[in-house]
């Protein structure tokens, strides 16, 4: 079955990764969410997705020169919507520690440092016994709860594999998909194969498949786009609208 990703949360309603997007798309039954993480200066992965706070807060500057204190200052919310003024930007151990009994949490890695790893390994080691996650099935692909770590850097998924090997699935994602990408993952043991919704054909869904990949994609402008998906047969989907998209699977 076809899983759906709510991309930074219920980003279509709600101001993207924040507790209010990621708590909408839980209790609207969509327990598979993905966010984005950056370091502080003082070394606290946060979640957002650019490098600095301007797009999606009232401040300005970049993440890695602001410490936590002044990112906690800022108003996460009203950019989207005035409605949404006491949202502030949560902190990985923040989400973690909300939804780490009920949804499977797609860590996408945004930048190559090290300790961003690291501070990962510690979240994980203060949520879970030995960090490993006490995952239980229920009928779909990916378990829930579940982490996984993503990202579009291939040395961060390689690293990830040593430092956080009790993650569910190290992901690569790629602008592009073809055989030699394919081949990148299976010599390198990295089990997600995600690249952009336009490149899949069938073809290389199939060999992907038949090496033991999770094939998912990302980059999907409109609900319609998922009928693609479904026809390519792949495990997992981002979108912003996952209700809208759940209609289309249902239909």
């Amino acid at each position: 079955m076809l899983e759906l990703i709510a991309h930074r949360g219920y980003s279509s309603r709600n101001p993207e990764n924040t507790l209010a997007s990621f708590d909408d798309a839980v209790n609207s039954g969509f327990p598979y969410i993905e966010l984005d993480l950056h370091l502080t200066k003082d070394n606290v992965a946060i979640v957002m997705h650019d490098d600095s706070v301007d797009r999606t807060t009232n401040g300005k500057g970049l993440i890695s020169e602001l410490n936590l204190e002044q990112i906690k200052s800022l108003d996460a919310g009203s950019w989207f919507n005035k409605s949404f003024s006491c949202e502030k930007v949560p902190t990985f151990e923040e989400v973690l520690s909300r939804y780490k009994t009920q949804a499977h949490i797609f860590v996408e890695i945004k930048s190559s440092e090290n300790n961003l790893l690291y501070e990962i390994k510690k979240c994980l080691d203060e949520n879970f016994v030995d960090g490993k996650v006490d995952s239980r099935s229920n009928g779909q692909q990916l378990p829930i709860p579940g982490v996984s770590i993503i990202s579009f850097l291939p040395d961060q998924v390689l690293k990830s594999k040593q430092i956080l090997p009790n993650a569910t699935l190290q992901g690569l994602l790629l602008l592009t998909s073809n055989f030699e990408d394919i081949e990148f993952c299976v010599s390198n043991k990295i089990k997600g194969f995600l690249p952009y919704i336009k490149s899949l054909n069938k073809e290389i869904v199939e060999m992907a498949h038949k090496n033991d990949l999770y094939v998912g994609a990302w980059g999907f402008s409109t609900p319609e786009e998922v009928e693609k998906a479904i026809a390519l047969d792949l495990d997992g989907v981002t979108v912003d609208w996952p209700d809208a998209a759940q209609k289309i699977l249902n239909s």
